[in-house]
Order: structure tokens, then sequence, then C-alpha cells
């Protein structure tokens, strides 16, 4: 027992080998080396013994030895280990609390597993496990910007438990980075506190799915689903804006992303007021795809956007199936519940002023197909939609509703001396880093045999349509505008 407590108490070196990166690198993979070299029986008095062991080390500065105990008693079901289930999870707690995320970089796929245990639900409450999940993806990558095996499960965690708040540090931070991207070879040591997270993240690891391309499609539709439940509709019309122009690799549309697509449209209607338009990046072949299988999405969005209540209605009605089979039955609901409130807020193109009475005359609920019975009920919903941000203005009190305005918001609020500066030096700083992304992305993508295909396969239909049409280009060719003698072009 001694000599086992001895193997795992080597760790850390002191701290002159920890200043230098070299020599805390060859510390680690030694130590490592020595924890991989214990014994089936050694093992076995580990499982039994694994509280006194744990006692003698300290999460924080040796999360190495602690982590590989942990993995032990959770891998090594065949043995009585004599440890707790309580007190098991006090460990799992305490470790992840407190783990050195530059040691545990060397022990990812360990690391990964038990964070995925920790996603099933069996350790923790749901809002418990995602708070430990998204803090200890933070840890190792502040940024959040590359992508791991973990993702997918947190997001499908987070949504169906309605866990979403202690996740938002993950749903909110933007995807640059993959696990074992072509060119991404770095040879500093791990334990370099620069090598960034996508060159220690594995693409998968024990009890984690092996990450492929259809993950990232299903966490954006998981992640945009969660900003549905918040009512967030920026957001959710963001993510799922992500999933349905994800490249479609030999002209295949997953269902994944006709799904988003669907309620991409539904979502668009919330945070828009209309239908918008798919953006450029789409590939052609999902935009045909979305056409012929969400073109009862795409009718209903017509209907809404242009004004026809009667058969707004009866569309909703008549497919109440379809939308329950596809799930989209609440959001279908609140877009309906939005029709009479993106009517008001459109009456800000007309009016700077205008009566409630005005409103309720010149407004239509969809879901009941008819004005408002009274003034009242105008000015209910106008604060509701000034409370939560959908309308810029104030409602000018009368005698009583019937004599009240809306007074909608012109212009913007001035920023003081002191709110100038900060947003300035706030927006210098986001330009140094999209200036950061874009250089890394840059490199990588041309170097990538598929990037430069496609590139070459995109330069080929352009010189296509240039020679089938020869108005396409004309814009290229000319060079200078003379006012008196018209438009020189270059023959």
């Amino acid at each position: 027992m001694t000599s086992l407590k001895n193997v795992f108490k080597a760790f850390p070196p002191s701290m002159d080998v920890v200043e230098s990166t070299t020599q805390y690198d060859g510390a680690i993979k030694q130590y490592l080396a020595s924890l991989t070299q214990l014994s089936r029986e050694e093992r076995l008095d580990l499982t039994q013994s694994s509280i006194k062991v744990l006692d003698e080390i300290d999460a924080a500065d040796n999360s190495l030895g602690y982590l590989t105990i942990l993995d032990i008693l959770l891998e090594d079901a065949s043995s009585t280990p004599g440890i707790t289930r309580d007190e098991l999870l006090d460990r799992i707690l305490e470790f992840l609390l407190k783990f050195d995320p530059i040691q545990v970089r060397y022990m990812m796929a360990q690391f990964l597993s038990l964070l995925a245990r920790v996603s099933n639900g069996n350790y923790f409450s749901p809002l418990v496990a995602v708070d430990l999940i998204a803090t200890a993806m933070l840890r190792l990558d502040p940024a959040g910007s590359t992508f791991t095996p973990l993702h997918l499960p947190l997001a499908r965690l987070a949504y169906m438990t309605n866990s979403i708040e202690p996740a938002l540090g993950i749903l909110d931070a933007d995807i640059f980075f993959y696990p074992n991207m072509p060119g991404s070879i770095d040879t500093r040591p791990l334990c370099d506190p620069d090598v960034p997270p996508y060159h220690f993240m594995p693409s998968g690891a024990m009890r984690v799915e092996c990450l492929e391309s259809t993950h990232l499609i299903e966490y954006d539709l998981c992640r945009g689903m969660a900003y549905v439940s918040r009512r967030d509709w920026d957001k959710a019309l963001d993510v799922f804006e992500h999933a349905i122009t994800h490249p479609a690799k030999d002209k295949g549309v997953s269902k994944i992303m006709t799904e988003a697509h669907k309620k991409w449209v539904l979502v668009g209607l919330l945070s828009l007021g209309r239908l918008p338009p798919l953006p450029e990046r789409t590939p052609h072949m999902s935009q045909s795809t979305f056409e012929a299988a969400n073109g009862l999405y795409n009718s209903f969005a017509t209907l809404f956007q242009g004004n026809k209540t009667g058969e707004l209605k009866k569309m909703s009605e008549e497919n109440d199936q379809r939308w329950n089979e596809d799930g989209n039955a609440s959001l279908v609901a609140e877009v309906m519940a939005a029709y009479q409130k993106w009517q008001i807020v459109n009456l800000r193109d007309v009016y700077e002023r205008v009566s409630i009475a005005e409103v309720r005359r010149s407004t239509v609920s969809a879901e009941t197909g008819e004005p408002s019975v009274d003034d009242e009920t105008i000015v209910v919903l106008v604060r509701d939609m000034i409370k939560s941000g959908m309308l810029k203005g104030d409602i000018e009190e009368g005698q009583g509703a019937a004599d009240s305005y809306l007074s909608f918001a012109t212009g913007r609020r001035l920023l003081s001396e002191a709110e100038f500066t900060k947003e300035v030096a706030r927006r210098h700083e986001s330009i140094l880093s999209l200036s950061q992304l874009y250089r890394a992305t840059d490199v990588r993508l041309s170097g990538h045999q598929d990037f430069v295909c496609y590139l070459a396969k995109e330069e080929q239909r352009a010189e296509m349509d240039r020679e089938s049409d020869p108005a396409v280009g004309f814009e290229s060719q000319i060079e200078d505008e003379d006012l008196m003698t018209g438009i020189m072009a270059t023959i």
C-alpha cells in the first residue's frame, strides 16, 4: 500500500521543473508511464483503498493521478471498490472543480470519458451536470471556439432537461476549429499554455462518439431549439442558418438540415416579421430540397408577410397534424400570436405617433381572425411588446385607453463620452480577435484539398455562366464613367 501511494505522490515535480515547458513535459510523460504500468493486483488494491490514496494527493496539483484513480474506479466494475457511491460523486465533483487544465491535456481521452459519464445524467442532477461540463470545457478552451466530442451531448442534455442557462457560455461561442484538422500540427509540448485547444483535443474517446459532420449540424439544431425555448429568436435564427447552410457533400442533404429549415422559416417570422432569404452560401442542392420538402412552410410564411389573415388562420388550422408531427406546433402558435404584434411594429413606417384606437382598427389577430375587442387589450399588448424589446416606443397615457397614443421611438440614443470610449475599445478588441481567426482559417483552407477543389469548381461554374450569358460579368468590365461621353469599357 505504501509503495502504491508513493507511485501517485511522485507528482508534481519541483517548481524549477514546472517553469520549463520541456522539462515539465518530460516529467508528465514519465509520471504517466509509471501509472500505466500498474499491475492488475495494484489496480485491485487501488480500488479497495482508493479513499486513502485520494486523500494523499490534491486534485489541483496532481490532476493526472487523481483522474487516473477516478478512471480506474469507474471502469473496473468487476471489483468491489472501497468507496461508496456518494463518496465517489464527491470526489468527481471535487476533481471537476479543481483540475489543472494544462495537466489534463495529456489525458484527454479519460477526461472526456469522465465528462461523458456526467452528461448521461446518472451522477448529478441535470442542472449540476450541465454546469460542471460547461465550466470544465471553458477551462480547457476559454474562447469556446473548438468543437469537441462533448458539445453535442451537452446541448442535448441542456435542451432536453431545460437546464440551458449554465450552458450558455458554450452555446453562445462561435465554432472556428475542429480536432485533428489538416495542417494543425504543433511541435510545442502540450504543457505550453499557448498551444491551442484543437491541437490536444481528440475527435473521440471512450463512451464518446467520434466526431462526424452530422454532429455539428445536430449541435446547431439542438442549440437552436434551446434558444427557441428561451424565446431568443435572433440567436435561434442565426444557428438554424448555420445548420441549413452546412456544405452538402456528394449532393446529399440530411434530414437534420431539412428539419432545421422548417424551424428557420418559423423563427424568421418571429425574429424579422418576414421570411428571410436563403443565404447565398446555401448549396444549390439544399435549396432545391428545402423548396420541395418544406413548401408548406414557405407558403405559410408568404401568407404571414402578405397580411392575408383569413388564409393564414385557415392554413394554420388545417395543417395542425403536420405541425405536431414535425414538432413545430408550439412554434406555429408563437407565430400566430406574433402576427398582430408585427402589424403594430410595421405601423412605424406610416406613423410617428398613432392613437391606440387607430392601432386597434388597423391590426388583426391571426388567432381569432378579428381585430382586438377593445382598446385596453391593445394597451396591454403594446406594453408587453415594449417590455420585451420588440417595440421601441412609449405609450402616452390619456383619460382612458381610447385617448392614449403610441409614440414610436426615432433615432438612436447618443452615447456619453465614457460609453463611446468603452464601445470603441470593445470593437477594436473584436476586430483584433476576428483578424487572428481569419488568418488561421485562411491558412487552414488554403492547404485543404477539398476547399481547393471547391474553388476550382466554382470558378469553372462562373466561367460557364459568363459564356452562356454575355451580360454576366459586365459590371467587372467597367473601367470608368464620364458623365459627358458615357461609359468606357475595356475591349
